[in-house]
């Protein structure tokens, strides 16, 4: 399995982004996933809380980062040092494996490690190896593929026909009411949301339906019901989902928070053609995507606060990952460039900073195969020139 193309790929935030990717190598792609659409009750009325979606001017001005440089080869990563005490300070780019080893890297829940996908060598397992964040020897984590639990105690997967959570410690693995379906752990690791759809055909019309369950199963019921919508996610509160739809054929589509207590959904975007919503860490903002609108002025990334207000539209474009609360790190999409860059977005302003300079820090990330620590001081990504996992120190 190795990536095929250079782009930095789409939005996302670190072990959801992970989540993800998984569910589709993992979930979409095994048999016996599309069962029928279960029946249940429809959920209360929803109530909306409308955000503007208009341009702010003013505020989405980017500082001005420093150009890459012409495209006349493929930049290869280079490490670097620790700058001195009198030095600007400069990221630090640093090699973990060699041997163009590994796809899908992402964050141990410490931090500690890097945990990626690979099967070093015939007489070795294929699955999920960890390598020390500061280098080291890799070693086997687990043969089990699936949806790790924020905790990393738990990992969900499909066997035959039904989904499976299983307790990695001591192996025991029970059924939840998913029927094969990929599932998403909530923050706290307690429960677990998947959806059901009446149609893999026509996306605009086919009924979703959203799910949500104790870890073990229990409790599972209905706690919304879509036309043309999705599952996206959890906040960080588990006590929210994040999902877009239509209530009804008639209305706009919006991108909102259920409760999962109550049903109730409340509107914070309501804009057709939104994709790569992702909430901040805290749940206080929501970073997303318009496209193919068919109003330049509209389609782009756009961040608006979770509790209403101006939404702000960010020059740049590209993909995106939560640093912090506030603080949105973001890859520039620039075709032609011999290397990547990183800049920081300002959540309230709109207002970007660069973070690395192509001259000082060259390098390229494969097909989007990047993750975030969870402190969001260091980025792991997948080289595009020698297919090896780098790991950059990120200034403060």
């Amino acid at each position: 399995m190795r990536p095929k193309d250079e782009g930095p790929g789409a939005g996302g935030q670190g072990a959801a982004a992970h989540a993800l990717a998984l569910i589709a190598l993992v979930f979409v792609f095994a048999p016996g996933l599309l069962s029928a659409c279960a029946s249940s009750p429809a959920p209360p009325p929803p109530v909306f809380t409308r955000a503007p979606t208009q341009v702010n001017a003013a505020a989405a001005s980017e500082t001005p980062a420093p150009s890459a440089p012409p495209a006349t080869g493929t930049a290869s990563p280079r490490p670097t040092s620790p700058p001195t005490p009198t030095s600007t300070p400069a990221p630090v780019l640093r090699q973990l494996t060699t041997g163009g080893c590994c796809v899908q890297p992402f964050w141990s829940p410490d931090g500690n490690e890097v945990w990626f996908i690979d099967r070093p060598g015939d007489a070795q397992p294929a699955g999920v190896w960890g390598v020390p964040a500061s280098g080291g020897e890799p070693r086997f984590v687990t043969d089990r593929l699936g949806v790790f639990s924020p905790d990393g105690s738990l990992i969900a997967y499909p066997r035959a026909g039904a989904t499976v959570v299983e307790r990695l410690a001591d192996g025991e693995a029970w059924r939840v009411p998913a029927d094969g379906r990929a599932v998403l752990f909530s923050p706290d690791s307690a429960q677990i949301a998947w959806q059901t759809a009446s149609s893999t055909l026509n996306f605009d019309r086919r009924i979703v339906e959203v799910w949500a369950a104790a870890v073990d199963g229990s409790g599972a019921r209905v706690v919304a019901r879509l036309i043309g919508g999705a599952l996206l996610g959890w906040f960080p509160d588990s006590a929210r989902l994040l999902v877009v739809g239509r209530e009804a054929v008639e209305t706009d589509p919006v991108l909102g928070a259920v409760d999962v207590a109550s049903g109730v959904l409340s509107g914070i975007v309501r804009t057709g053609n939104v994709r790569g919503a992702v909430v901040s860490p805290e749940g206080g903002w929501l970073v997303y995507q318009v496209a193919f609108s068919g109003d330049p002025l509209l389609d782009g990334i756009w961040i608006t606060r979770v509790d209403g207000g101006n939404a702000v539209k960010v020059r740049a474009f590209g993909a995106y990952r939560w640093r912090a609360e506030g603080r949105l790190l973001l890859v520039p999409l620039e075709p032609g460039a011999a290397s990547h860059r990183l800049v920081e977005i300002d959540a309230g302003t709109g207002i970007a900073t660069p973070l690395t300079d192509p001259a000082v820090t060259a390098f390229r990330i494969a097909a989007g195969d990047w993750a975030l620590a969870p402190d969001g001081g260091r980025l792991v990504f997948v080289s595009a020139v020698d297919r090896n996992l780098w790991v950059l120190e990120l200034p403060p």
